[in-house]
């Protein structure tokens, strides 16, 4: 196969997968037609000030782990969502994603715009059945927002291939709290019944595609531009359902995302509105965050 077509196919998967894990197949950051009913409460947040950890699975098997957290930067009169993945593992069309170690900070304002965002990690490819990557590298994605507008720079660099440059401008709406599907501590005023639609929007991964086609396009090749996705509908189940947590009956208010199927659910326990499960449904996959403690 000719270099400059593996080099095409490598960052190709690679932005793919990493979308899928952190974006668009996951936990896509989305914007709302309007303020959704549930929120998360900034200021209670800022106060916790504890780590919260998840444990993921893929198709019911143990997966990685996640690590999230939240703090106010007082500097800035900011705050700072934070996650950490270990021991990362996904397959994906016969090859097998392993990150160590990565990171995803959410930088939003009081009023919940965004203001950076930082992406980083180990990352390893490997042949299904293969104890040998056949690539590993690092990943570097920084974008902030100014006057509405996200601009930064990406670098990844690995064995195979090595992509720098700055990412496309891409314009982020304003007014929007951190969405409810990205893992957080708790959801706030959630009740039964209560239904509102949103549209997926993804200022990073729109620039990193952005950057990835010009570079490929570079290499005399072309690719795809990805579909725009159908708005989703999300809605409260009109009473609480219970959940099996940790050997206990708790009962939850479960949130449901759909298209013409549910793509995603948000199990927020009754009694104070913590989120103890997140589920993602896509391509035949699921991949779930349960809480740990």
């Amino acid at each position: 196969m000719p270099r400059r077509m593996v080099v095409a196919l490598i960052v190709a998967f690679w932005l793919t997968t990493t979308g899928f894990v952190f974006y668009r197949d996951v936990w896509p950051r989305l914007v709302a037609s309007g303020p959704p009913p549930v929120a998360i409460d900034l200021a209670d947040e800022a106060r916790q000030n504890s780590p919260t950890k998840w444990t993921i699975h893929r198709n019911g098997a143990k997966s990685g782990q996640l690590t999230t957290q939240m703090k106010y930067l007082d500097a800035d009169d900011a705050f700072q969502f934070s996650y950490r993945y270990t021991h990362l593992e996904l397959e994906q069309a016969g090859i097998v994603l392993k990150i160590p170690e990565a990171s995803l900070d959410v930088f939003m304002t009081r009023h919940g715009d965004l203001k950076e965002q930082h992406l980083g990690g180990q990352i390893e490819l490997l042949m299904k059945g293969s104890s040998h990557p056949f690539a590993s590298g690092t990943m570097d994605v920084r974008g902030v927002v100014r006057a509405g507008i996200l601009t930064g720079r990406c670098s990844i660099r690995s064995s195979l291939v090595h992509l720098e440059g700055d990412l496309e401008p891409v314009p982020v709406p304003q007014g929007q709290p951190l969405n409810p599907l990205q893992p957080v501590n708790r959801l706030a005023n959630v009740r039964g019944g209560q239904t509102w639609v949103v549209h997926e929007l993804n200022p990073l991964q729109d620039a990193i595609g952005g950057l990835v086609r010009q570079k490929v396009a570079e290499l005399g090749l072309r690719l795809p531009e990805l579909p725009p996705r159908e708005r989703l509908v999300a809605e409260v189940a009109p009473s609480p359902q219970t959940l099996r947590w940790h050997n206990e009956d708790v009962p939850c208010w479960v949130i449901e995302y759909r298209r013409q199927d549910v793509v995603a659910r948000t199990w927020v326990r009754q009694t104070d509105g913590q989120v103890l499960r997140q589920e993602a449904f896509e391509k035949g996959e699921k991949l779930s965050f349960e809480r740990q403690e």
